[in-house]
């Protein structure tokens, strides 16, 4: 009788470990949670586009490059000139309730990087939806609201298998002494995959949530009383979300040309994984403690790249590039904070980025595809 008791409980067991998960608000975080991520080195043989019913999506073998701690903040604590435009008030139209700082086009892009500085995203997560409400940074040194004019919906919920939405948003910022700059984009997000994923953290059941980002940016000169438009490359982010995580377990990002030779085609430009505290290997270790703030873009990069760092107090920063063999490629003194590498006659792979001013330094990895 026993016997055949555990046939039907096993099988039952069975269905429940490859059941379909639903996400809710309650899996993603809420102010004051912080969670590790790592960000892995691209592997040409990664195949992020399989996805299905029931599937099993294996990346264990991902190494890691650089990690750090995302931390989820409460408006009331970024800053007092953004609490009163993104104030989680029922009645007010870019009601907030979680902040992040995240970079975005203004701060990265090295023509504006100098007069938009330390930018955070405005959000608010409820049972139906997980919304960006706007940004707040600083322009030419001042806190400056820049509140979606329509918001940009992350997600809806409850998530599913299956599930489908879009949305349009926008935003305008003044540049001061020169215009007014413009971004719209269009948003299309598709569950469109369920099933079990492995990574270096672990196992989990995940639903797969797909977005299309087609946008524009938009610049109007003052002087010129005329401005034009630019049609940005596709963003695709792929992410796999569990439950009871504050955020997905693995994010890979590409971008897809719309126009020329790589029209269509998409290139990985980050690919981020909830991990466990990682420690360097043995002989990049002792290159020097990661004391200056710098980003490496795009990366993977193929001809160029741009290194550039936020801090300003930086002196005679000097920039190396060597193999992972401790050749040297490139050693220079910078002449500000941002350089471009020319890396056109270089062989595909991974260097070592380490950037030098007195007695600080840091090391990243740039891919070269």
């Amino acid at each position: 009788m026993k016997k055949h008791l555990l046939l039907p409980a096993f099988l039952l067991l069975f269905r429940f470990s490859n059941a379909q998960i639903t996400i809710s608000q309650s899996d993603f975080a809420d102010a004051f949670d912080t969670v590790r991520m790592s960000q892995a080195i691209w592997n040409p043989l990664l195949d992020f586009e399989a996805t299905g019913a029931n599937y099993t999506w294996d990346f264990s073998e991902l190494l890691w490059q650089d990690q750090y701690v995302d931390t989820f903040l409460s408006p009331l604590f970024v800053n007092p000139i953004y609490n009163i435009t993104f104030s989680n008030l029922s009645f007010n139209p870019y009601r907030s309730n979680l902040s992040q700082r995240v970079e975005n086009t203004l701060t990265t892009f090295p023509f504006l990087s100098n007069i938009f500085t330390n930018s955070f995203n405005f959000y608010y997560k409820s049972q139906a939806s997980y919304l960006h409400k706007g940004i707040g940074m600083r322009v030419s040194g001042f806190p400056t609201s820049v509140p979606m004019s329509k918001p940009d919906t992350l997600y809806k919920f409850p998530m599913e298998f299956g599930n489908e939405d879009s949305t349009w948003s926008d935003y305008t910022v003044r540049i001061p002494n020169m215009g007014t700059f413009s971004h719209q984009q269009h948003r299309v997000n598709k569950v469109d995959g369920w099933g079990t994923l492995t990574t270096p953290y672990g196992t989990f059941d995940v639903l797969r949530h797909v977005t299309d980002i087609r946008g524009s940016d938009s610049l109007y000169i003052d002087t010129l009383n005329a401005g034009f438009k630019l049609d940005n490359d596709i963003l695709r982010e792929y992410k796999w979300i569990t439950k009871d995580k504050d955020a997905p377990l693995l994010q890979i990002n590409t971008q897809a040309g719309i126009l020329g030779q790589f029209q269509n085609f998409e290139f990985v430009t980050k690919i981020l994984f909830r991990d466990s505290v990682r420690f360097p290997p043995t002989g990049i270790s002792n290159l020097g403690k990661d004391e200056i703030s710098f980003r490496i873009f795009p990366n993977p990069a193929f001809n160029q790249f741009t290194v550039t760092s936020t801090l300003t107090d930086l002196h005679n920063p000097s920039l190396t590039i060597t193999d992972l063999c401790g050749r040297t490629i490139l050693n220079k003194q910078m002449t500000g904070t941002t350089e471009n590498v020319d890396a056109g006659n270089w062989e595909r792979g991974i260097y070592l980025v380490i950037l030098r001013s007195e007695n600080r330094q840091s090391v990243r990895r740039v891919v070269i595809q």
